[in-house]
């Protein structure tokens, strides 16, 4: 049964977005490391039963996170950014919002980046593509805006800003209807900087126009903010401003890694984040029988509990009542120990294969859709993802264009040749120790590397074998010269 929904608060949240946090909490809290991990305590490391609280508090305060989740996601990213992103047909006045597109210092290539890594993670991410707002009655026309150096900019709205969205499909196309984001405000209260929520709540009306008489969309934006209250009273949004712009849609553009449904996404990273918390959790528990291990326990056999406390140090006796008594060391055998550290060993395997996996390569020519992929030239997942990132930057330039009343904003291109998806690190070292003993030659040592991908398809063995005839020419030629210019002197 669905959970009824506030029909008057605007912080009501969509079905959608229930069902996406809490795997956005767990993928942003193993990103964010060590100390989120322990912040967030029972969520990811369980408490043992009949464990005391000062034991769980002392295990959880010793572990540390090997986080080849956050490693593998920079690695993914780094790939279709390890160019600048390149652009076709670009309007100038597009153009030149490039350098600084968030008004806040970053250039495309970074903001897209962390855009693009946002929605890696998380299964989708947004950017809202907005235009300063001008308190004046009068209309302005684009020369106006020219004047006084206002333009568009984009803002990255991460997928838990987002709590509400809306939309319907008109002419086959999928239309925002409604958005609802949570924000935070800096304001001044005398001397202090307070940080307070604010709901921006986007929205289109329609209205019939009184010239034309035709139904012509408004965009409408209304800002809440809390009504400070007492101890005992319920927490209360009321609307502080509304105002209009000028499109005809809503100028938000959503990048799905993977998508389900609207507003709903399957994250790449999460399975690998599910085996980095198991990771963690065994590491948890082999840092405590370490503990244990190293530090074995006395025991006495034949004594009486007379309540006495035992002390154990130098100089001191220790003394049983029983003449057949003794004191003994009881150790742990290590039986356990071993299996703790295979078991985070094989982790360690499994995470590293689950992040090359989604750089492999397909199975060629499987299904229609792998036909399509192909074609397309995504040939892995993270290709397929980048190109899909790749559209959504295109819809961010035609959404900047808009503002400027332009048709096109260009087109954005990324690199989705990402080099040796399967290159095993092994045999790349085994190919180099055998041409090092020279049992290979050159050149079958180069065509090897060629055909794994290390070198690029244009490569010429030849050509580069005549290259480094003439280069050792070229230093003989120049020890010579040197060697006749010391005799004549």
């Amino acid at each position: 049964m669905a959970t009824e929904k506030d029909p008057k608060s605007p912080t009501t949240t969509s079905f959608a977005y229930d069902a996406m946090a809490a795997m956005w909490h767990k993928v942003q809290t193993v990103l964010d490391g060590t100390e989120a991990m322990r912040a967030a305590e029972q969520a990811y490391l369980p408490q043992h039963e009949a464990e005391t609280t000062e034991a769980y508090a002392e295990r959880l305060a010793k572990n540390t996170l090997f986080n080849l989740s956050k490693i593998t996601l920079d690695s993914w990213v780094g790939r279709p950014f390890s160019d600048p992103i390149g652009f076709t047909e670009v309007p100038s006045k597009v153009e030149t919002v490039m350098d600084d597109v968030d008004l806040l210092g970053n250039n495309v290539h970074v903001f897209a980046r962390n855009w693009f890594k946002d929605g890696l993670a998380k299964a989708y991410s947004h950017v809202l593509v907005d235009f300063p707002r001008i308190d004046e009655e009068a209309p302005r026309t684009l020369a106006d805006d020219q004047d006084t150096a206002l333009r568009p900019y984009w803002i990255h709205i991460s997928p838990e800003q987002l709590f509400f969205a809306d939309a319907e499909i008109v002419d086959g196309r999928e239309v925002l209807r409604e958005i609802r984001i949570m924000e935070q405000v800096n304001d001044r209260i005398g001397f202090a900087e307070v940080v307070q929520p604010q709901i921006r709540r986007v929205f289109m009306q329609q209205h019939t126009d009184e010239q034309t008489g035709e139904l012509v969309s408004v965009g409408t934006v209304e800002l809440y903010r809390l009504r400070e209250k007492k101890k005992k009273d319920k927490e209360e949004w009321y609307k502080v401003e509304e105002y209009t712009f000028s499109l005809d849609r809503i100028p938000l553009v959503t990048f799905y890694a993977d998508r389900t449904d609207f507003m709903e996404g399957t994250s790449p990273l999460e399975d690998l984040v599910d085996l980095n918390i198991s990771h963690w959790q065994s590491t948890s528990d082999q840092r405590a029988i370490l503990t244990v291990a190293r530090f074995p326990m006395l025991a006495v056999s034949g004594g009486t509990d007379d309540g006495n406390k035992v002390i154990i140090g130098p100089y001191r006796i220790l003394y049983c009542a029983d003449p057949n008594g003794k004191y003994y060391y009881v150790e742990h055998s290590g039986a356990a120990i071993d299996a703790g550290r295979l078991d985070l060993q094989s982790l360690e395997e499994q995470m590293g294969e689950y992040g090359a996996e989604f750089l492999k390569k397909r199975p060629g020519d499987v299904t229609a859709t792998a036909r399509a992929l192909d074609a397309a030239e995504a040939t892995s997942s993270l290709q397929d993802t980048t190109l899909r990132f790749q559209d959504a930057l295109n819809q961010a330039l035609y959404y900047t264009a808009l503002w400027y009343k332009l048709d096109s904003g260009g087109q954005a291109m990324l690199t989705t040749d990402f080099g040796p998806e399967d290159v095993d690190a092994a045999e790349l070292l085994t190919l180099k120790d055998t041409r090092k003993a020279k049992d290979l030659s050159r050149k079958a040592y180069l065509e090897e590397l060629k055909r794994r991908g290390m070198l690029p398809d244009d490569f010429d063995i030849d050509v580069d074998a005549a290259q480094l005839e003439t280069e050792a020419m070229n230093m003989f030629g120049e020890l010579k010269l040197d060697e006749g210019e010391g005799e004549e002197e």
